[in-house]
């Protein structure tokens, strides 16, 4: 507990430190995570693949959808993706994204943007693991306009007794290269911890806070909690400051819902005047 009081108060230190004007990163989709339970708990899980060894079933599927910044751009992502052990101390991942924005006056054209993600995590002792993702990421604005980048993250997890700490540098990738300049990607070190709580047979409380360092010059990061009964049914609520980063500020909230093998989540983001109402659904299997 006093060591996740400390993590905890470092990530709010961190919080509240400014760090200048950032230059504008590209392909911020590749960097946000598109997972109700995250974002019910303000952004404050990495996604990362270090993470798929301490997983508690041996193969998980899941379909999701998302409306993104619904007041602004009115952006649609639908998700599709998997998890499996591939041994007592591995996992790989793969998912694909595409997000759909609001058609362009006059033009006829609609744009849009693909996210194929794949990941590999390797457990060397019962505590610590480390992972990598490879991002394929592309977005095209126009007919005649359209990017391409390739993201890698790597990543390392450290769990033991409810506790988990995960930290590394995503986003790692060569500037964007376009006709009006070159912008980097928004390449990042972020930590997270979760802290877990027994509140009685079937009581849990779990606390989550995380810290981001963007390369481009800007911090972020957040808090969350969840609350869980008997492991059916539960309730999340978080905080994520974003300043100058990819990913402005909001609070949230979110369910989720496990019935047998089938799980049901689902967030909404509001404070925000960029991100207000959006909202990300998913549905899970897991055997």
């Amino acid at each position: 507990m006093k060591k996740f009081a400390m993590i905890l108060a470092a990530g709010m230190v961190s919080l509240s430190v400014y760090a200048g004007t950032p230059e504008s990163d590209a392909m911020p989709f590749a960097q946000l995570d598109y997972n109700p339970v995250t974002i019910a708990m303000g952004s404050t899980t990495i996604n990362c693949a270090s993470r798929l060894p301490f997983m508690k079933w041996n193969f998980a599927a899941g379909v999701g959808y998302e409306d993104y910044m619904p007041q602004l751009s009115g952006t649609k992502y639908f998700i599709v993706g998997a998890q499996a052990r591939t041994g007592e101390n591995s996992g790989v991942s793969l998912s694909f994204l595409r997000g759909t924005g609001e058609e362009i006056s006059g033009l006829q054209y609609t744009p849009f943007e693909i996210l194929v993600n794949a990941g590999f995590g390797f457990k060397f002792n019962p505590r610590l693991a480390f992972g990598f993702n490879v991002k394929y990421a592309k977005e095209h604005l126009t007919k005649s306009n359209s990017n391409t980048a390739v993201l890698v993250d790597v990543t390392s997890t450290w769990s033991h007794r409810g506790t988990t700490i995960s930290g590394g540098v995503t986003g790692i990738g060569e500037a964007l290269k376009t006709a009006t300049g070159k912008f980097p990607l928004p390449t990042a070190l972020d930590i997270c911890a979760r802290q877990s709580f027994e509140l009685g047979e079937d009581h849990k409380l779990s606390l989550t806070a995380r810290s981001d360092y963007y390369f481009s010059g800007s911090f972020g990061g957040g808090v969350g909690v969840e609350y869980g009964f008997a492991e059916v049914a539960y309730a999340r609520a978080g905080y994520h400051y974003g300043g100058e980063t990819i990913l402005p500020s909001f609070a949230s909230a979110g369910l989720g819902l496990c019935l047998g093998h089938l799980e049901l989540d689902a967030a909404y983001v509001f404070a925000s005047d960029v991100l207000g109402n959006s909202f990300s659904l998913k549905i899970g299997v897991w055997f």
